[in-house]
């Protein structure tokens, strides 16, 4: 009996050594599993803060965009005032009366001039 004793000894002595093992592993893999989730809740942390910078630039991206499109506008509008002002001196230019085209009134003051210098007399 001494032996089957010994061999219940060493079966308890065995179950004590496996369980201990085995609190001692849950233990380990229960921290591992705590250190895993802080670093996935910082990294998370991160990933939130970098897609808030990323919206914000986004947001920044829109605006620059927007500002571009106004100013756009603004030069086109601005450009189509230039060229209406360009046409506009244009045909005031065309339309404007020179002196040296009234013929009536040149015609008259030439006639004048003519009638004096044709009065003119030789026999004295």
């Amino acid at each position: 009996m001494a032996t089957v004793s010994n061999t219940s000894a060493l079966q308890a002595g065995y179950q004590q050594l496996s369980s201990a093992m085995a609190k001692r592993n849950a233990d380990q893999a229960e921290q591992l599993a705590k250190t895993l989730r802080i670093q996935a809740d910082a990294a998370q942390a991160v990933a939130d803060k970098e897609n808030a910078k990323a919206q914000t630039l986004n947001n920044q991206a829109d605006r620059a965009q927007v500002n571009s499109d106004e100013a756009h506008l603004r030069l086109n509008l601005s450009n189509s005032f230039l060229q209406v002002g360009n046409q506009l001196a244009n045909t005031l230019n065309k339309a404007t009366v020179k002196p040296a085209t009234y013929s009536t009134q040149n015609s008259n003051t030439t006639s004048a001039t003519n009638s004096l210098g044709s009065n003119i007399d030789t026999k004295a």
